[in-house]
């Protein structure tokens, strides 16, 4: 029989909440899915070789019992617990009081009180000062690379956390390159001039030191797209021949569909050998097909489309578990092409599922299923609402620019058929959509496959 907890609910609670863990870092991940990011996370574990596995593997457990999954959860924290006693100290007594604070709270709901009380006291026997000093760099450290696995939105936050941490040892060199990758991510969220100089001066630093780092050369590729062409060119080439990373060659791939759609083609299928279960590869892999199909010549088309079709068709029903909306929509759209009323039939569908997606896959189905109202249907009125849509959700990302641009295309329309008012009405409802534009939400994660827009535009 299982002893009784010695403490009240309440006061249990209130000690949870003052440990230094996942689940009192308030992560922010209320605006995404959570399953989403753990198929991300689960290749950053795999292919990064970062001091930072078991800030990763905590982060997957908090997420894993975010979805109401507690057993995959309690395995997440084993393999943090073996991961750790790889660690030297302090890092390995930091790891373990995360762990555990994660352990305790796990318990706790699932209302294992006396096992969250055991974690507790195990807490109490690892650090009886409750901020040893010694400790607050690898804790912060801990705290920042789990920030910044759910990207953008939490740059500045990470950046805070690793600028503490350096404080307290300036020379250690991972807090030097969460410090690097914080900046990244923050320059992508605040778009600043200032934030990118900085950002690509660690990243620089990072590169040289650990020449092996592809995630570190493939943001400073990124930030260098504008200023230095062929220094970017060169970083992306090598990342994408020397690097088993799958989000870096899906990062590579992305660089080439504008200029070869082959080249990130043979990419792409390096990535989906390493890792077939990355959605966000097939993401890519839709886009490429989009952009091949739009170059084509006339008589190569139906050719393109045929095999497009297929493709995706096939990644769909090999997939069923992973998040493939956006493959869907460009699957869609491309059945549209000879088969209208399918095209809309698979809008229908994703739209009794709406409340299983994520935001930004409500705007995307939004924004496509405008783009069918305005091209297939020739329904102004229709286009427009489904447009409004789309960009009434606020979270900024390329989606919702693309219903900007296209409710103002819609605006012009009517203007040129004398429908002043509702030219009026599209203008005013942007402004006053933009006015009310949290903070909070006015960032993109960057674990969605789009590229930043360049600093300064």
């Amino acid at each position: 029989m299982t002893p009784a907890a010695k403490m009240s609910e309440e006061q249990l609670k209130e000690k949870l909440d003052a440990l230094q863990c996942h689940f009192t870092w308030k992560m922010g991940v209320s605006s995404f899915n959570p399953s989403h990011i753990l198929q991300k996370l689960d290749v950053e574990i795999k292919h990064t070789a970062h001091q930072n596995q078991v800030a990763l593997l905590g982060l997957q457990a908090y997420l894993h019992q975010l979805n109401n999954q507690s057993t995959e959860a309690l395995q997440s924290l084993r393999a943090a617990e073996e991961r750790n006693r790889e660690e030297e100290q302090p890092a390995s007594t930091v790891g373990s009081l995360i762990i555990y604070g994660n352990y305790a709270w796990i318990y706790y709901l699932q209302a294992s009180y006396q096992e969250a009380e055991s974690c507790l006291e195990r807490i109490q026997q690892l650090c009886p000062t409750p901020w040893d000093v010694r400790l607050i760099p690898d804790i912060q450290a801990q705290k920042g690379w789990s920030l910044l696995a759910i990207r953008a939105r939490n740059g500045e936050r990470a950046r805070e956390c690793f600028d503490v941490a350096l404080m307290l040892e300036p020379e250690n060199r991972s807090f030097r390159t969460g410090l690097g990758m914080a900046l990244y991510s923050s320059c992508v969220f605040f778009r600043q001039p200032d934030i990118a100089s900085e950002a690509i001066i660690q990243l620089e630093r990072i590169v040289h030191e650990q020449p092996n780092n592809y995630r570190a050369k493939i943001y400073l590729a990124k930030l260098l797209e504008q200023s230095d062409r062929e220094k970017s060119t060169g970083l992306i080439e090598e990342c994408a021949e020397k690097s088993s990373d799958p989000e870096v060659l899906k990062s590579s791939a992305l660089f080439w569909i504008p200029q070869s759609t082959e080249r990130a083609f043979e990419i792409l299928q390096r990535a989906l050998q390493q890792d077939p279960g990355y959605h966000l590869l097939y993401q890519a892999l839709a886009k490429c097909y989009k952009q091949q199909w739009l170059e084509a010549k006339q008589e190569d088309k139906n050719n393109i489309l045929d095999a497009a079709i297929k493709d995706l068709q096939q990644i769909v029903q090999k997939h069923p578990d992973l998040d493939l909306t956006l493959v869907k929509l460009q699957l869609a759209e491309f059945i549209g092409e000879r088969d209208p009323a399918q095209e809309e039939e698979m809008y229908k569908e994703l739209q009794e599922k709406i409340n299983t997606l994520s935001l930004r896959c409500r705007q995307a189905l939004n924004l496509h299923w405008g783009k069918f109202f305005l091209y297939r249907k020739r329904s102004l009125d229709m286009a427009k609402a489904k447009f409004m849509d789309g960009y009434s959700i606020s979270v900024q990302t390329n989606q919702r620019r693309e219903c900007d641009r296209k409710l103002r295309k819609v605006a012009q329309l009517y203007q040129r058929n004398g429908d002043v008012a509702a030219t009026e009405a599209i203008l005013r409802f942007l402004n006053e959509a933009d006015w009310h534009l949290p903070t909070e939400l006015a960032a993109l994660s960057l674990d969605d496959g789009e590229s930043p827009s360049p600093i300064g535009e």
